[in-house]
C-alpha cells in the first residue's frame, strides 16, 4: 500500500501564486499593513503595560508596608475583582448584541400566503 505524497497538498488547480498583501502589485496593502503593524504594537504595548499594572497591584504591592508613596498610584484592592467582572461583562453584551444584530442583518424575509 503506498503512502500518499505529502508534498502535493490542497490545490486550487490556479496556475499563480496568491498575491500576498503589501506586494509591490497592490499599492494600497502597503499602506494598510504599516497601520495594522501601529495598531497591533499598539496593542500588545497597552496589554503588556496593563499586565504588568495588574500583576505588580495584585501580587507584589501586598507585601509593601501601606505607609510608602507606592501605594498612591494603585486602586483600593477590592477592585481587583471589581475591575475585571464588570469588563467580563461588558464584553459579554457587545458579543451578544454583535450576534442579535448579525442574526436580525441574515434573516430572511417571511413570504406572504394568500
Amino acid at each position: 500500500m503506498a503512502l500518499p505524497s505529502w508534498g502535493s497538498g490542497c490545490s486550487t488547480g490556479a496556475s499563480e501564486a496568491p498575491q500576498e498583501i503589501g506586494s509591490s502589485q497592490d499599492p494600497k496593502g502597503a499602506d494598510a499593513t504599516v497601520t495594522d503593524r501601529l495598531v497591533g504594537f499598539c496593542l500588545v504595548a497597552f496589554s503588556l503595560l496593563l499586565f504588568v499594572y495588574y500583576t505588580f497591584w495584585i501580587v507584589i504591592l501586598p507585601f509593601i508596608d501601606s505607609n510608602y508613596g507606592i501605594h498612591q498610584y494603585f486602586l483600593p484592592r477590592e477592585f481587583a475583582v471589581i475591575i475585571p467582572v464588570v469588563a467580563g461583562l461588558v464584553l459579554l453584551l457587545f458579543i451578544g448584541i454583535f450576534i442579535m444584530v448579525m442574526m436580525w442583518k441574515s434573516r430572511k424575509p417571511a413570504q406572504k400566503s394568500d
